[in-house]
């Protein structure tokens, strides 16, 4: 069975997408301005992100954000991760959710607290706590270990055309697209507003 993401079948909610993400107006919004980011590569959980996948998808989170706030005037934002069908995901392809919040908005988020026993406490500390502790000692596997390498060889090599990536950045075809697309799509909005949000995003590292 394909993927509706993958294959964007809803094109015209994207609001950025680049080689690595693609950022979304959320089909079924709990609030006006809710925004979904997805991962480019098809991955349903978020223990499957690699770490640079990881770290990218959380800063594009940040940003995104970031932006909301300035184009929208909003009070706050709730960056929630369904991960999983018990934890009420839908989709099978893995996002962060970005939700514009406003004083008195109505939406509630909250769910029922209850009281831990001491001893359940100790016993839920013991088991995560020896979890993590497993996890920072396990040695890297050789594949591992080569694609670290792999990774500091490419750092290393790129220092020397660090001069070099900002004119290339510009020419860049791609971003050209990302640029015509933005316009596009944002057609009836503030154009002062389509350049924050294409600059900010694009900032990310």
């Amino acid at each position: 069975m394909g993927c509706d993401i993958c294959e964007l079948k809803n094109k015209e909610n994207i609001v950025y997408e680049n080689d690595k993400i693609i950022i979304v107006l959320a089909d079924s919004p709990s609030t006006s301005g809710h925004i979904q980011i997805f991962p480019k590569r098809h991955i349903t959980i978020m223990e499957q992100l690699s770490p640079e996948e990881s770290s990218y998808i959380i800063n594009a989170a940040n940003k995104t954000s970031m932006i909301l706030f300035e184009a929208l005037k909003i009070h706050g934002t709730n960056i929630i991760v369904q991960n999983g069908i018990p934890a009420g995901q839908i989709i099978p392809h893995f996002s962060i959710h970005v939700i514009p919040r406003r004083t008195d908005d109505g939406l509630s988020l909250d769910w029922d607290m209850k009281q831990a026993s001491n001893e359940s406490l100790e016993s839920m500390q013991q088991l995560i706590s020896e979890g993590i502790i497993y996890d920072s000692e396990k040695k890297p596997s050789e594949e591992q270990l080569q694609e670290n390498e792999h990774i500091n060889t490419i750092k290393e090599e790129s220092i020397d055309i660090n001069s070099n990536i900002k004119e290339e950045y510009k020419t860049d075809k791609t971003i050209e697209s990302d640029t015509r697309h933005i316009s596009d799509i944002k057609s009836n909005s503030d154009s002062k507003k389509t350049n924050y949000w294409l600059k900010s995003l694009e900032r990310i590292p």
